[in-house]
């Protein structure tokens, strides 16, 4: 067969072919190509490498992401859809030669098949929704995320709160259990303590009974012997001569009658009666004789037991002695006192306990006088001392004396012998009346204050400022401290204050001879709470009718006086939260000043600032000053709030007793000074505390509904019954019947 014959296709084998077997040999031959292709793209695009093999197991399949989306028809000839339709290639044709033609019956009726380029085909995803919904997985993983870390940090703040209370908690166990075991052990040491007082004292009874029955048997001998001694004496002793001035005795015979009556008195009317009885015989003696006989004998004659003749008793005569002037008898009283008064002076020891204190000031000479000892110049001062005068004012000159001593101290600044004087004026005062205390108050009180700021001042500076902090616990400062007993001081004051309180005019005196800010200085917290309490004691006595606290005088002394009293108030009603606290040394590396003082003396100190708070409200100048302060009302209420809180924090805790006592104190001050001023709106006092009407409510809807069991025992009726008058008075009913649903609903629960 030649070359024509090669490319000629009138085979009649090719007419029994069907009619689209040329379009599907086309068609599978692009589709093998489409599938060659994708084959390769995902090799490319596979994470884990190029599959293995070209096996039919469905690794050419698309995975619809989209569920909702329709499928589309695949072709009748088509087995299986192509991944990315194309248009099937155009078979290569020689330039100059027009394209083949077929006829469309060939191609099963569908005209241009070949020449039309097939359309692509539609994505089985829509992109918009797609996108839509990955954003919107996208935003519900934020959003579990940021819930997941809320979460994750809530669970880390609730561990870690309840690792803070559970190490709270244990910190407070070990704390209850050291300090019932302190108290056990203290118990124990006190009943110990006491059962060996008491076998002490039974024995020193039973020895004092034994020592009386041996003084007793040894009494006794001795009265018997003593009896037995008399009788001895009286049976050895000689009997006296008969005296001739004697009269005889008559002799005791046989009476005849027998019938108790002499016979001499009835022998004249007894006829019977026997005459023979002997009579009694004269005496003989020389007294009795009738006649005197002349003694010429030269010897004196003897004398006799008993004179010749008794003399005559004679009728008592009025007293002629001078009866004493009971001036005189008084004036020997006085000076068997004034004597008195210097024995006990002299005898009075010092506060070491050692030496007395004339003894004691031999050891200490002011600087400016170093070869003449201080107990030299008292005695100068005592030998000048007129005994003349009464006892008072040799005490009084006793007291001057000690207080000229105290004053040059002061001025040469020697401080050591200041404990001497304190003692000697405390004696001295202590067996005096209280005009004595009142007469030396004006030299007294100048002395006391300035010894008091040599401490108290760098303390109160100490508290705000480091380098006055500094200065407090430098070595100078200490050798003050250690030198001046501040507590010694304030008792003498108070003793000077105590004793002015029977003269209006001695107080008013000794309160304006008080600074105005002596008080505020010692009530600092960073003062030692012993101090703060005796200054307590000292203001106790400052409320008179019309003033608190020291006096101010001069022009402008009533709007000083209400200023200086409001901040007299201001600083006692912080006491009742500030907690007192010492100021440590900043050379320690310690900057936080520290409380060395348990919650029973805390408890003790707000109570007495209550007292003190009660009895200024006892007048009605100090009840409107107390009403009508800024910061008062408001926080008492937020001290009642936290007392009647403690006793529900802390049950049963030693200082429950204490508590107790604070609230009512506290309810009895509110109370007092709410129906004292009814015109005054006691709701806008509460505004200058935090959360104010929100304690109000809750302190006294608990008080009101307490019930006295348990945690509550304590809290007195009248307590409540105030508690319950004020919200009567504050609240309106439909307050009132919310809150009896929601503690009544407690106290039952």
């Amino acid at each position: 067969m030649d070359d024509a014959d090669d490319f000629d296709f009138s085979d009649p084998d090719l007419d029994d072919l069907p009619a689209n077997t040329l379009q599907q040999l086309e068609y599978t031959a692009i589709l093998s190509t489409q599938r060659q292709a994708a084959g390769n793209v995902r090799a490319a695009d596979s994470d884990y490498g190029a599959d293995d093999g070209d096996d039919d197991d469905g690794g050419d399949e698309v995975i619809n992401l989209d569920e909702e989306a329709a499928r589309p028809q695949a072709s009748p000839w088509v087995a299986v859809a192509p991944q990315h339709p194309q248009r099937p290639p155009q078979p290569q044709y020689q330039q100059g030669q027009p394209p083949r033609q077929y006829p469309a019956e060939q191609y099963g009726g569908y005209p241009d098949a070949m020449d039309v380029e097939e359309p692509p085909r539609r994505s089985q995803v829509d992109a918009h929704q797609l996108l839509l919904r990955i954003k919107k997985l996208e935003q519900d993983k934020v959003r579990l995320n940021r819930d997941l870390q809320s979460e994750k940090s809530k669970a880390l703040s609730k561990a870690g709160e309840a690792d803070t209370v559970r190490r709270r908690f244990e910190a407070a166990q070990r704390e209850n259990d050291r300090r019932m075991q302190a108290l056990q052990q203290a118990h124990s040491d006190q009943l110990a303590k006491t059962k060996t007082e008491l076998e002490k004292s039974r024995l020193e009874r039973e020895q004092a009974q034994t020592n009386n029955k041996f003084l007793e048997h040894d009494l006794a001998q001795e009265a018997d012997k003593a009896k037995r001694m008399r009788r001895t004496q009286v049976a050895t002793r000689p009997k006296p001569p008969a005296s001739p001035a004697g009269t005889p005795r008559r002799q005791k015979g046989a009476l005849p009658f027998r019938d108790g009556f002499d016979d001499e008195d009835i022998v004249m009317m007894s006829p019977t009666k026997n005459r023979d009885k002997p009579k009694a015989s004269t005496p003989k003696q020389a007294g009795k004789r009738k006649r005197q006989v002349v003694d010429q004998s030269p010897i004196p004659a003897l004398q006799l037991s008993e004179p010749r003749e008794r003399p005559k008793t004679h009728e008592p005569q009025a007293s002629t002695e001078p009866q004493l002037d009971p001036s005189l008898l008084d004036r020997l009283r006085k000076e068997d006192y004034r004597f008195e008064l210097l024995h006990r002076v002299v005898e009075q020891r010092s506060s070491n306990g050692n030496d007395r204190v004339l003894e004691a000031l031999t050891q200490y000479a002011l600087p400016s006088a170093p070869e003449k000892k201080l107990s030299s110049l008292v005695y100068d001062e005592l030998s000048g001392t007129s005994l003349e005068h009464n006892a008072h004012e040799l005490a009084l000159q006793i007291c001057n004396i000690f207080l000229s001593l105290w004053e040059k101290c002061l001025h040469e600044q020697y401080y050591t012998p200041l404990y001497l004087f304190l003692d000697a004026l405390h004696f001295v005062l202590a067996c005096e009346p209280s005009s004595t205390a009142i007469s030396i108050a004006e030299c007294a009180v100048p002395l006391i204050l300035a010894t008091i700021d040599l401490v108290s001042i760098p303390i109160a500076s100490a508290a705000s400022n480091t380098q006055a902090a500094t200065q407090l616990h430098s070595p100078a400062q200490r050798e003050i401290a250690q030198n001046v007993d501040v507590s010694d001081c304030l008792e003498l004051l108070y003793a000077i204050a105590s004793s002015s309180i029977t003269s209006s005019e001695a107080l008013a005196r000794f309160w304006g001879s008080i600074p105005f800010d002596f008080a505020l200085v010692l009530l600092h917290r960073a003062q030692p709470l012993s101090h703060i309490m005796l200054m307590l004691q000292i203001l106790s006595t400052s409320a008179l009718p019309t003033t608190l606290g020291a006096i101010v005088s001069g022009s402008l002394a009533s709007d000083q006086q209400s200023k200086r009293e409001n901040d007299l108030i201001d600083r006692l009603s912080l006491l009742l939260f500030e907690v007192p606290e010492v100021i440590p040394d900043p050379k320690t590396n310690k900057t936080n000043p520290t409380s060395p003082y348990s919650p029973q003396q805390i408890w003790e100190l707000r109570n007495k600032v209550l007292a003190l708070l009660t009895s200024f409200s006892i007048s009605e100048e100090g009840s409107s000053r107390l009403v009508n302060n800024r910061h008062c009302i408001g926080r008492l209420i937020k001290h009642l709030d936290f007392s009647v809180s403690t006793l529900y924090n802390s049950p049963l805790f030693p200082t429950q007793g204490l508590t107790i006592a604070s609230i009512n104190a506290t309810m009895r001050l509110v109370y007092h000074l709410v129906t004292s001023h009814p015109d005054v709106d006691i709701k806008s006092k509460f505004g200058v505390i935090h959360g104010g009407n929100h304690k109000y409510l809750v302190a006294l809807t608990r008080l009101a509904f307490s019930e006295g069991l348990v945690m509550e025992a304590g809290i007195e009726a009248d307590v409540s019954d105030a508690a319950h008058a004020i919200l009567d008075a504050a609240l309106s009913p439909e307050e009132g019947e919310g809150l009896l649903q929601v503690f009544s609903t407690g106290a039952s629960a």
